[in-house]
């Protein structure tokens, strides 16, 4: 079973390895820059530790990989996008932005009635990965 936070917590954590392995070696940024998006990430996690609101954290990192950073930009999963929402949604299609509704409303239902509700498997169902 896989909770819709626990997901998204897992793609976060991925997003994090892959910039703190690739960001130190952007030679496009300034250093301050590059320290401030993974502090970002460290202030993120304390977010999520404590039960605080994580999607003002999140659309920052995500906005300023895009912005900031182009050769990691697609490798961010695109639900990250979705999860942190705002301005993040800018780059999703309308029909990804469909299927991540349809996905919600799905989990939102099943998790009424299923407390295992799986959100990696339905996600998987919804975007035709099965």
């Amino acid at each position: 079973m896989t909770t819709r936070l626990a997901y998204h917590q897992q793609l976060n954590d991925a997003l994090y390895e892959l910039c703190a392995q690739t960001v130190p070696l952007q030679n496009t940024n300034i250093k301050e820059s590059n320290e401030e998006l993974l502090s970002l990430f460290s202030a993120l996690e304390l977010c999520f530790a404590n039960g605080d609101d994580y999607t003002p954290i999140g659309q920052q990192i995500i906005t300023r990989i895009v912005s900031h950073y182009p050769a990691i930009t697609p490798q961010v999963h695109r639900d990250l996008f979705w999860f942190y929402g705002g301005d993040c949604l800018h780059f999703l299609s309308d029909d990804e932005i469909q299927k991540y509704q349809t996905l919600e409303e799905r989990y939102y239902d099943l998790s009424k009635t299923d407390s295992d509700a799986c959100y990696r498997n339905l996600r998987a169902q919804i975007f035709n990965m099965h």
